[in-house]
């Protein structure tokens, strides 16, 4: 319920409102002149007046108390409804009124309260529009006082072009100047007297230096004209010893004196960059005086090379004059740009923000365009086989060649290798990859694969573009650019290569070469070191050529002189992948000692005898024959056996492999072949009469066919008189 205090307020609001009420029926008459818009504004206005007047919380207590007696008025109607009396309907009638009352209330504080809401926005819109207003002219404010400073940074730095003027020196000038112009008497105490007198003898000075000029160039003119007669001359005499040229080659060519084409080759020789120009006069050297099947020659745009020389030429010649001139102009070109930086200045920044988001990726493909194009001319060298298979060469041709194509790369400062066959068409898919350009010369030299940054720099050239360092190999692979070995770099003369890299020569016991020797002690090493390379796989194909042509006879095996049948018979010769040769899971032992590597050269064979299988895996090393290949089986019958299981297999495998690629060079591969078969003949003569029914049938001699706790089984050939018979390794 209501308290006290406020019945008597409410008492009072009520009283008030009866006596407008009675004023409003006596003043009717005059009301009814006044217009409704009239009374309307006049209500609004008293209502703002009385809303500014009255107190916030008083009427906020007033709310709440007027609630309170609304409750309170329909606790009261709701009980005397349950009495269902007249007098309830009476009293019900009387609390009707009271709540009508009350609700007029509660519109008239509701309305007094939204008067003072839309007062206080309006009071906040006026202030954010004064605070507005007072931050947009502090900002005006501090835009002046930063361009006054501006400006008067400016003036400070402003500097006359008398003062970029050189002078001669206060001493000189007094000694060499006359009286008339140095004026002792008063410019010896005016300082500002005495820079005028300067600047006059400096004016008069340069005066007597222009007419000298003059005179000058009127000589230099009448020796032009000298000069271009004497040219139009001697170009008179041009096609007359050119015509004199054409009459001797006859002579020339019965007296064998290619004047002319040494004449085009020096011309040629001259447009190359220094390390293709070392490569060649030093390789052509060489084959002259010590190997007649090694020859070089040029390639490439002679007219392209001759613009890059003149561009080169004249860059140079820029440089030179302008570090001669850049002192002077430096001052001069700095005002200038001082005077128009703030007239360029917005231009220049919304120029920058317009093309910057097109012109990057247009910028960065160009600079990566010129960091790998290489030079138009190229040197290719010709490395011709001596010693290799007579089916390979041809009866009035020597050998075939390796055609070697070194390219320059300027702006990397490296040179690269692409490879190619000459006078040899390979056949066969297995013996086609012995001779495949992408792994002929791999690993010439110990852990040189072609496939490291030679030069140091191209790491951080390859990060300046986003181009991370191992796809470096495969953009030169695209742009058909071959491999920047590290020996192709020592024969060209560069020496920004790894210092732990040697170059080793098979010929000389595989001693190092220091890398500091000269380059004419280490071309011999390299062109042997690749032609012993080619020789031998020359040797390797024609091998693998016929094994896979099945041309050569494995049912004999004659390693002793004394020919022995070989049973058993091979089904396949075929050339595999280096994953296949892991999965296969029978070299574990050579992976794990890095003795078979992804860069070398894997083969599988299948021998076969009833219903008995030997798979050989083979791992030709890409050093071979340096390296022997190395032999791996796996023997399918009545299970499967491999040398990680079995001991027989174990020793099969251990006798494959000791024989030496370089003791049997052009025949290891039908050698080793021929012995895996007769190892698997005698392990199935060997092993056969054990098992029910006996399948194999002994038809080669042996002591014994059992040794020792191993069991070792007779392997080895050994000789016996006019015969041979196989007893234990």
């Amino acid at each position: 319920m209501v308290s006290k205090p406020e019945s008597n307020e409410t008492a009072t609001d009520k009283k008030r409102r009866k006596t407008s009420n009675s004023n409003a029926t006596d003043n009717s008459s005059t009301s009814a002149k006044i217009s409704k818009e009239d009374v309307y504004m006049n209500t609004i206005a008293f209502e703002e007046q009385e809303a500014s007047k009255r107190s916030p919380v008083k009427d906020a207590n007033l709310f709440h108390a007027t609630c309170d007696e609304l409750r309170a008025i329909f606790a009261d109607i709701a009980r005397l409804k349950s009495d269902n009396s007249d007098d309830a309907k009476m009293k019900i009638a009387d609390k009707r009124i009271e709540g009508s009352l009350a609700f007029v209330l509660l519109k008239k504080l509701n309305r007094l309260d939204k008067v003072r809401i839309r007062e206080g926005r309006e009071a906040l819109h006026k202030e954010k529009l004064r605070v507005d207003s007072n931050r947009l002219q502090l900002q005006n404010l501090l835009y002046e006082a930063e361009h006054l400073k501006r400006e008067v940074q400016r003036c400070f730095m402003f500097k006359s072009q008398d003062e970029e003027i050189e002078l001669v020196p206060v001493e000189e000038f007094y000694a060499q100047a006359p009286a008339s112009v140095s004026r002792p008497e008063s410019t010896k105490t005016d300082e500002h007297a005495r820079r005028i007198a300067r600047l006059e003898w400096e004016l008069r000075q340069r005066k007597e230096l222009h007419a000298h000029l003059k005179e000058l160039l009127t000589l230099k003119q009448a020796v032009e004209k000298d000069i271009i007669a004497k040219t139009a001359r001697l170009d008179s005499l041009g096609p007359r010893l050119r015509d004199l040229l054409i009459a001797t080659r006859p002579l020339q060519e019965a007296l064998e004196m290619p004047i002319e084409k040494g004449w085009k080759i020096r011309k040629t020789v001259r447009l190359l960059p220094q390390p293709l120009y070392l490569l060649y006069a030093n390789v052509t050297a060489y084959g002259e005086a010590c190997d007649n099947f090694l020859a070089t020659s040029i390639q490439g745009d002679e007219e392209e090379a001759k613009q890059m020389a003149a561009a080169v030429n004249s860059y140079e010649a820029e440089i030179h004059c302008g570090s001669s001139s850049h002192s002077g102009n430096h001052s001069r070109d700095r005002a200038d740009s001082d005077n128009d930086e703030n007239e360029h200045e917005v231009d220049r920044g919304m120029k920058k923000r317009h093309h910057r988001g097109h012109m990057k990726p247009n910028l960065d493909e160009q600079r990566r365009e010129k960091l790998f194009k290489p030079h138009p001319l190229s040197v290719t060298i010709t490395i011709r086989a001596k010693d290799c298979p007579a089916e390979l060469a041809a009866d009035h041709l020597p050998g075939p060649g390796l055609l070697l194509t070194f390219s320059y790369l300027p702006n990397m400062q490296v040179v690269t290798v692409n490879i190619a066959l000459l006078d040899l068409h390979s056949s066969g898919v297995a013996a086609g990859d012995v001779l495949s350009t992408e792994s002929v010369l791999n690993e010439l030299f110990r852990g040189d694969k072609g496939e490291e940054c030679p030069n140091p720099k191209i790491q951080y050239q390859l990060q300046d573009l986003s181009i991370q360092i191992n796809q470096l190999m495969r953009i030169l692979k695209d742009k058909e650019l071959g491999k920047p070995f590290l020996w192709a770099q020592k024969l060209c003369g560069l020496e920004h290569t790894s210092a732990a890299y040697t170059c080793i020569s098979s010929d000389t016991g595989n001693e190092p070469l220091d890398v500091a020797d000269k380059l004419h002690e280490k071309i011999p090493c390299i062109v042997r070191a690749v032609r012993s390379r080619w020789e031998a796989r020359l040797k390797l194909y024609k091998q693998i050529h016929d094994l896979e042509s099945k041309m050569i006879d494995t049912s004999i095996n004659d390693e002793r002189g004394h020919p022995i049948r070989i049973s058993s018979t091979v089904l396949q010769w075929s050339s595999i992948s280096f994953e296949d040769y892991v999965s296969s899971g029978v070299a574990k032992m050579f992976l794990e000692d890095a003795m078979a590597t992804a860069s070398d050269l894997y083969f599988r064979a299948i021998v076969i005898r009833g219903s008995a299988k030997l798979e050989c895996y083979i791992c030709v090393p890409c050093r071979f024959p340096d390296n022997s290949p190395l032999w791996s089986f796996s023997l399918n019958w009545n299970g499967k056996h491999t040398a990680s299981c079995n001991s027989s297999v174990r020793e099969m495998e251990y006798w494959c492999n000791s024989l030496s690629a370089a003791d049997h060079l052009f025949d290891i591969l039908p050698k080793q072949l021929k012995r895996a078969m007769s190892c698997f003949d005698i392990y199935l003569e060997t092993e056969g009469p054990y098992y029910t029914p006996a399948e194999f049938t002994q038809d080669k001699s042996f002591l014994k066919p059992f040794r020792g706790r191993t069991r070792a089984q007779p392997f080895r050939i050994a000789p016996n008189g006019s015969s041979s018979l196989f007893t234990q390794i």
